[in-house]
């Protein structure tokens, strides 16, 4: 036990004098022998050696002190004086003890938010690594909103079993995607939907699928897909009747507009359909119509040369792997004046079409509304910028945009 002498009261503020009691309670003025109690509030009346045994709980003279326990166990035995003494180191302690976890907590809240990051970040890479899951999962809204509902319910939450995921969670979110469906259907009367047809070529096996997905502005959702590898005849007629069936299939009062490529049968095919559907438009993709555009541009042969000879270039240097001369044919590639010339006036027609087809590739937010004037003002660019040479490049672009330009003048009627 340490020595009385350590707690000594000089100093202390208002004390009559330098006893041991003055660490836990306060003279009241003007009252003699009333002093407060520092721990409990409460006025004791008698003098230092009354107030004493209040806090000790040594007689049965006062009132206790109620949480004398925490602070007495194992001093029976000891005088008044002794007690105190033992409940001043218990308070000094205490006292050293609350200072040492402030510290630790100031040093981990540092910077808290940094070190909370990288713990999920770590938590995180350990699913995408060892599950081998794509890289791409860690943007994914869903991700974010596990993280958030798992701040929510806090620790002590038992996870869910895979059987409870593969049967009771996914019947609930199938259901709620359903159901969500259902609300779009209901959007589609009132604002009118678009049938986009997509098709494509697995080039693991060939086969030839075509999607259907259903746009409307409140959001778009896949309708179904249709193998058609196994047919041979993929004409205009073929085409026409599954465009058909797949408008009775969903209804045709909710829409107004069909989207397909550029490809001949299905424009034939487009056509047919607005015959039989009198208030249903026909429309080419944008972007399909834009890369087609790139393409014959990319056909002619002033294009073609200057390309073509940008890849012998870049196959006979060094970034080719050349094992002999790498350096002679890039430098005379970066120097020709004549090559980059031609380079830069290819940009001219290119550069516009790009931006058009950034627009509309883009899933930030729809386009239709803007796109016919897009295109106008790329026309115009480079009408602009290659007016010594646009006639070659000019009729290719006003070949592949005349189906998008009788749509617009259709619609604006």
């Amino acid at each position: 036990m340490p020595p009385r002498e350590e707690f000594s009261t000089k100093g202390l503020e208002g004390t009559p004098s330098n006893d041991i009691g003055w660490h836990f309670g306060t003279p009241v003025p003007n009252m003699k022998g009333n002093i407060v109690c520092k721990l409990c509030g409460k006025v004791v009346k008698g003098g230092i050696t009354r107030f004493k045994e209040h806090i000790a709980h040594k007689t049965s003279n006062v009132a206790p002190y109620p949480n004398v326990t925490g602070i007495t166990s194992g001093i029976e035995g000891k005088n008044l004086d002794e007690v105190l003494v033992v409940g001043i180191t218990f308070m000094k302690k205490g006292d050293l003890l609350m200072d040492q976890l402030e510290n630790i907590i100031e040093k981990e809240q540092v910077n808290p938010s940094q070190s909370f990051r990288r713990k999920i970040g770590e938590a995180i890479s350990k699913i995408l690594v060892y599950e081998r899951l794509p890289f791409q999962l860690a943007s994914s809204p869903w991700l974010y909103n596990l993280i958030q509902v798992s701040t929510e319910v806090g620790q002590g939450v038992k996870l869910p079993t895979p059987y409870e995921i593969s049967d009771v969670y996914l019947e609930s979110e199938y259901q709620r995607v359903r159901d969500w469906v259902n609300g779009l259907k209901t959007y589609w009367k009132e604002l009118g939907a678009t049938l986009m047809c997509d098709g494509w070529t697995n080039s693991l096996n060939q086969m030839y699928i075509i999607n259907f997905i259903v746009y409307c502005s409140k959001g778009t959702i896949f309708w179904k897909s249709v193998d058609v590898s196994n047919v041979h005849s993929r004409d205009a007629e073929f085409y026409y009747s599954l465009l058909d069936s797949v408008v009775e299939e969903i209804g045709e009062n909710g829409f107004v507009q069909i989207m397909t490529d550029n490809e001949v049968t299905m424009k034939a095919a487009g056509k047919k359909l607005m015959l039989k559907r009198k208030h249903l438009y026909w429309t080419s993709c944008a972007a399909h119509c834009l890369d087609l555009c790139l393409e014959d541009i990319g056909k002619k042969p002033s294009v073609a040369k200057v390309l073509d000879e940008a890849k012998q270039d870049f196959k006979e240097s060094k970034w080719g792997q050349q094992k002999s001369r790498p350096t002679y044919k890039a430098k005379k590639l970066v120097l020709g004046k004549d090559f980059w010339k031609k380079a830069n006036d290819l940009i001219k027609v290119y550069e516009p079409l790009v931006k058009v087809l950034r627009l509309v590739d883009s899933d930030e937010k729809p386009t239709m509304g803007f796109i016919y004037e897009a295109i106008d003002r790329a026309k115009r660019a480079i009408q602009q910028d290659c007016r010594y040479f646009t006639d070659c490049y000019y009729l290719e672009i006003n070949m592949r945009h005349s189906v998008l330009q009788k749509h617009k003048d259709l619609g604006s009627k």
